[in-house]
């Protein structure tokens, strides 16, 4: 399937490419890949896509309501805004796994619940085997925009070569969504900075079991708070070379 045209999904439904050809959608130019706006009960899944923006298209997927979406074995790169963009104005749910972003012209992946996001809700986002490579910023989750609560975990992942940072997490102020990005058995490589956490003390990344190298900055708060389970490994960088504070292990 190949087209230039956005993709509309408005309830449940499974998109999967079973292999053994390429299942590519084209953004059109400025426009998005695939818009996800399904009901509060509605589970969207997609297996197996490519999706290429060939540097005109503005987003690869965009996640407005539904429950859940799952993302499993695609790629999705040369975009000029972000790859994935998970915007849910109430309590839902991000997979994605075996997944390459790339060269994106903001974010890889984007998780920041929209200003509906209220007081009860709770955005969650679970990441393992992704690649973030050439973007801007790798992952971002970040609760600036909602007063809700958003919890992400990154597993087996990479976040390389990103021009500020690989793994970022961000909430505006006190009145904003407390947001946790948890990183563990990971990498972070070759990236303006590798890990940051920004705005806010509600803004929180933990790193366990992770490797923080070749990076102009190893990690960096800016406001944020970034904490270490004391099994990482953070060299080869120009900054920030330092262990960050640390959590006992419970």
């Amino acid at each position: 399937y190949n087209n230039a045209t956005t993709v509309t999904i408005s309830q449940a439904v499974s998109i999967v490419n079973p292999g053994g050809f390429e299942a590519e959608i084209s953004p059109p130019s400025g426009g998005i890949g695939i818009v996800i706006a399904a009901g509060p009960s509605d589970a969207v899944s997609l297996r197996g896509l490519s999706i290429d923006g060939a540097g005109v298209g503005q987003t690869g997927i965009k996640f407005n309501a539904g429950a859940s979406l799952t993302i499993e074995n695609c790629i999705i790169r040369n975009v000029t805004n972000n790859g994935i963009d998970f915007l849910s104005s109430a309590g839902a749910t991000l997979f994605v796994s075996n997944t390459l972003v790339a060269y994106s012209g903001e974010v890889g992946i984007n998780v920041s619940p929209s200003s509906g996001f209220t007081v009860g809700y709770q955005v969650r986002a679970t990441l393992n085997r992704v690649e973030a490579i050439n973007n801007n910023y790798g992952i971002s989750v970040n609760g600036s925009h909602s007063i809700g609560m958003v919890r992400a975990a990154v597993s087996e992942s990479v976040a390389h070569s990103n021009t500020y940072a690989g793994f970022y997490v961000a909430t505006a102020s006190s009145s904003t969504a407390p947001t946790t990005l948890m990183v563990f058995h990971s990498v972070a490589s070759n990236n303006d900075t590798g890990l940051l956490a920004e705005g806010y003390t509600g803004a929180t990344l933990l790193v366990a079991q992770s490797t923080v190298t070749g990076n102009t900055n190893g990690w960096t708060t800016i406001g944020g708070v970034v904490q270490s389970y004391g099994d990482n490994y953070i060299d080869g960088n120009t900054t920030d070379q330092v262990a960050p504070p640390s959590i006992l292990r419970k």
